[in-house]
């Protein structure tokens, strides 16, 4: 949207209403994004001058006030959940490395005694995610039986994966 020169510059003389939006949303002025807060405050505060022309000055800033204290929370809230995916992931990374690589190992000893049934389905349902279904057609075999070969190589995988734990 376009902002007209006459909004930008009101918005601009009126920043207090702006850094009181940010103090209401308990940002302080020494938060790392505070400046880039404040800016785009200033420009949903002249979207808001434009917009709202027919409104008197005094609810066009109440209005205003809401809206950015909204936008700015949506903002903080984005970030958060930005930093808390990043540590999830680094701390799996950092916790799974070695264990992973067991893991890794024991799975490849075990795909190597599966008979051809526990293979077609610990490759095709369990990590491709293909239907029981269809794999039932394909190996000629009932969906329940199926069904009961794979709970049983869940339940062996679990305890080779397990014992992988407890001997670390």
């Amino acid at each position: 949207m376009k902002i007209s020169k006459r909004a930008f510059l009101a918005a601009w003389e009126n920043q207090k209403l702006v850094r009181g939006a940010l103090k209401a949303a308990h940002v302080r002025q020494d938060y790392t994004n505070y400046e880039d807060l404040l800016q785009e405050g200033i420009c949903i505060y002249a979207q808001m001058l434009d917009k709202q022309g027919e409104l008197s000055q005094k609810e066009v800033d109440r209005r205003s006030f809401r809206k950015i204290i909204w936008h700015t929370i949506d903002q903080l809230r984005k970030e958060q959940r930005t930093a808390e995916r990043q540590a999830d992931f680094e701390q799996a990374q950092n916790l799974g490395m070695i264990s992973n690589w067991d893991n890794y190992l024991s799975l490849e000893k075990e795909v190597m005694q599966m008979s051809e049934l526990e293979r077609l389905l610990f490759f095709h349902n369990l990590v491709a995610g293909e239907s029981i279904s269809a794999l039932a057609q394909e190996a000629c075999v009932t969906r329940v039986q199926l069904q009961r070969v794979k709970r049983q190589l869940l339940i062996h995988l679990r305890q080779v994966l397990e014992v992988q734990i407890t001997d670390l």
